[in-house]
């Protein structure tokens, strides 16, 4: 599977919303976008560039870090990359996707090809999951909004994608991406307040009283006297 349009293309809209990074502090976050061919484009926070695609697109993120609030590559860092094959994305989100969190791939260089399309399949899903449980790992947060996207399993019908003329103004999430979303934001904040409430106070689930007391801040396991020591009202 190559990255190369077909003559059947449309539009979506990319937007990054927001980037997620525990590991840095004072940064300025950029992506960089591609659909394959020769032409890139960055865009910052909040910002949505509409791209033309085809069913065998492969959609890349790359996300790059600054010091300063303007994108210089002499100065940017790349932070990590998420790639979107376009007809999993049909497949199984329908219309898109809005504002979903999808951990970034730290270890790919990429400029590397996408490769193999079920382990590219793999690692968009992996990174989907995995955005939830793991609260460390940089992640971005997307939407990709082309209306809606009709493709049946098993068939290679290019772009049966229907678009209406207003997709490039007016094009917003379906109910069914709009739900989803809402979901894992909810999975998502709840993730960062257990994680913040684990560095606070004991957790809420039942641990032993030694546990217990070994979780609060300030507090250490109670010393165990030596037999023959202990204090009144001990046999």
């Amino acid at each position: 599977m190559g990255n190369t349009l077909s003559s059947d293309t449309l539009p979506v809209l990319c937007t990054m919303v927001d980037v997620h990074n525990p590991k840095a502090q004072d940064m300025f976050y950029f992506c960089n976008v591609s659909s394959g061919g020769a032409a890139t484009k960055v865009i910052g926070r909040s910002q949505t560039l509409s791209v033309e695609v085809s069913i065998n697109t492969v959609l890349s993120f790359t996300v790059y870090e600054c010091p300063e609030p303007v994108f210089t590559p002499e100065t940017a860092r790349c932070l990590g990359l998420l790639r979107v094959p376009v007809e999993r994305l049909a497949e199984r989100y329908s219309s898109g996707i809005f504002q979903q969190w999808f951990n970034l791939d730290t270890k790919t260089d990429p400029r590397m090809p996408a490769g193999d399309l079920q382990a590219l399949i793999s690692r968009f899903e992996q990174a989907y999951s995995d955005a939830v449980s793991d609260v460390y790992q940089p992640k971005i947060c997307i939407s990709i909004i082309g209306t809606a996207f009709e493709v049946q399993r098993g068939t290679r019908q290019t772009c049966s994608i229907f678009v209406g003329e207003d997709v490039k103004t007016q094009a917003g999430p379906d109910l069914k991406a709009l739900i989803a979303s809402h979901k894992q934001q909810a999975a998502y904040i709840d993730a960062l307040h257990e994680e913040i409430r684990r560095f606070n106070v004991p957790s809420y689930r039942p641990l032993s009283a030694a546990q217990g007391m070994e979780g609060m801040p300030g507090l250490s396991k109670p010393p165990t006297a030596p037999m023959g020591q202990m204090g009144p009202g001990y046999a």
